[in-house]
């Protein structure tokens, strides 16, 4: 994909990228010496092995050995392509995207997204222009308690029961109508009638991360069937990835400390405007595990709050069910089970805040909800069911990543079906203690491997090389690609780690310089220069001594000729200088 956007525009964008920002909006980093840290987020971390440097633009984890620049970190953080990612970066700094005249399809997607962002917004600003002259959405809205405040925050609007009359009264040009049609915003009937299939509904436009909408959900006001229907899926908008409410969550608090989930657009709606600022909805539909991953990416605590019906427990169990694999020591959830024929908008109105408040502060823990359900129907004094309820339980606990929580939930069990079971929880401090213990396998550090793990851990050390002539005829291993990476680093001095790699992001080379660019060589930074000058001459003495060798063996059968005694010469005294 690399191939297909000029490598200028994305060491450009690289080099506009500060990657300690870029990831701390998404991850809490601490200062530490001259570089980050944190928990991983990539594996459950007990403790912050998850480093990022400003000076390399580039991240490590020394726990999982994830690694990369500012690209690598959202295709691996946010399940992105590269082409977007470099999307992502190109929006943060404002620029499009160059593509190369040979890439039309590639090319062409990103300027129909594009195209889609615009139409979609002149949707949602027709469609607010219109609410505030329609009687009956403001009342229908009125009755259910939203304020003008939440109209705004939320953009609130309504599409007209009729195309030809929206169109009229909000006086759209012919131009743009071609437009939403040829993007299927809007569609032409069997009678040959433009029509908006949310027409007759209130409209909850759906924003992304940055603020651009994406979608729009649709609520009827007159009883129509069904009662809320979401956008079609368009190349900008998923209902499997997408979280309402969470760009007005993230305008009031960049890491929220929690995140309310709830069913639908106007429980979002009514709990904020009842103070409560951090609940969030999936768009009425199934949680998914992109939603999941979401979640957790904008907070620790989420916490699921479904209706008091037979639905929606059955929701909240195929919820916890998601969530499982995603709970570790810093991420959890908690359970929320309204009473009967109660949901967020109802009771929140009938109970007040400071109750909700409560219930929310009370909410059931993932281990008491995880036993309140699995106990279901199981009568423990029987073994049968003792034995139905240990074959069910353990493969879900077993999804959970985390040792601490596993074993928990396991004694738990344990305990509820009445065994002690101690043996497995020494078992599993003798594992973490034996962990503790063990030293990961890690590559010989050769001379040259050093060599060039320092260059790319530091590219502006190319500028103590003077000449590359004597390096030239060697027979070192790994010297080529040392030569390689030192040209590149000459002619692009101002490179980081970061845009190395991302050079040769799709070369046959790229495994084993990821590889070097987190050796760690154990050298003091201040000595740094000193030490790869001292591996360069090593190197160069290395290839005087075998050459040396070799013409000493030779000299013994053959003899030397005028020129190669020459050369011996030579060679005895450029290894004088070098010692």
């Amino acid at each position: 994909m690399s191939g297909k956007i000029p490598k200028y525009f994305i060491n450009d964008l690289l080099f506009r990228t500060n990657i300690v920002d870029l990831i701390n909006t998404r991850i809490k980093l601490k200062k530490n010496g001259k570089n980050y840290q944190t928990n991983c987020p990539f594996h459950d971390d007990k403790t912050p092995s998850f480093t990022v440097s400003y000076e390399k633009q580039f991240y490590y984890c020394f726990g999982c050995n994830i690694h990369g620049n500012a690209i690598d970190f959202l295709i691996n953080y946010e399940n992105l392509t590269f082409v977007e990612s470099i999307e992502e970066l190109s929006l943060i700094h404002g620029l499009s995207i160059p593509f190369k005249k040979n890439t039309i399809s590639e090319k062409n997607n990103y300027f129909k997204k594009q195209k889609l962002y615009f139409l979609t917004d002149q949707m949602s600003k027709l469609y607010q222009k219109n609410i505030i002259s329609t009687n009956s959405a403001l009342e229908y809205l009125n009755n259910r308690g939203i304020s003008r405040d939440m109209m705004q925050l939320f953009y609130i609007g309504f599409s007209n029961f009729d195309w030809e009359g929206f169109s009229k009264k909000l006086n759209i040009k012919k131009e743009l109508e071609k437009e939403l049609l040829i993007y299927k915003i809007i569609y032409i009937n069997k009678y040959n009638k433009i029509y908006d299939p949310f027409q007759g509904r209130i409209i909850f436009p759906i924003h992304d991360k940055h603020g651009r909408i994406v979608g729009f959900g649709g609520r009827n006001i007159n009883n129509t069937f069904p009662k809320y229907i979401n956008s079609t899926e368009t190349s900008i908008f998923f209902k499997s990835k997408q979280i309402y409410g969470l760009y007005q969550v993230k305008q009031q608090n960049l890491h929220p400390k929690y995140l309310l989930v709830v069913e639908g657009y106007i429980d979002v709606i009514m709990l904020t405007q009842n103070k409560i600022d951090y609940v969030v909805s999936s768009l009425g539909t199934s949680i998914t595990k992109e939603h999941v991953e979401i979640l957790f990416q904008n907070t620790d605590t989420v916490i699921y709050c479904y209706d008091g019906d037979n639905a929606g427990k059955n929701a909240a169990w195929r919820t916890l069910k998601i969530t499982l694999p995603y709970i570790s020591d810093k991420k959890t959830v908690k359970f929320i089970i309204l009473p009967d024929n109660e949901d967020p908008d109802t009771i929140i109105k009938k109970e007040g805040a400071k109750k909700f408040q409560l219930r929310i502060k009370n909410a059931l823990a993932m281990s008491k909800f995880f036993f309140k359900n699995i106990l279901k129907g199981v009568d423990l004094s029987s073994n049968e069911d003792k034995f139905y309820l240990s074959a069910r339980a353990l493969p879900l606990i077993n999804c959970i990543s985390s040792d601490t929580i596993r074993i928990y939930l396991r004694q738990i069990l344990a305990r509820t079906i009445g065994i002690v079971d101690d043996y497995q929880f020494e078992k599993f401090l003798y594992q973490n203690k034996e962990k503790n213990k063990n030293i990961k396998y890690k590559n010989k550090q050769t001379t040259m491997r050093i060599l060039i793990s320092l260059l790319i851990q530091n590219p502006n050390l190319s500028n103590l090389v003077t000449s590359i002539k004597k390096f030239k005829n060697s027979k070192i291993k790994g010297i080529t690609i040392f030569l390689e990476i030192l040209k590149t680093c000459s002619e692009n001095p101002h490179f980081n780690t970061g845009q190395l790699l991302e050079f040769y992001r799709n070369s046959k080379i790229i495994n084993i310089l990821k590889t070097l660019s987190t050796l760690d060589h154990m050298i003091i930074e201040e000595k740094t220069q000193n030490m790869f000058l001292d591996l360069l001459n090593n190197i160069y003495r290395k290839d005087l001594e075998k050459r040396q060798e070799y013409l000493i063996s030779k000299e013994k059968i053959n003899g030397l000729t005028i020129n190669e005694k020459k050369e011996i010469w030579s060679i005895n005294k450029r290894l004088k200088n070098i010692s």
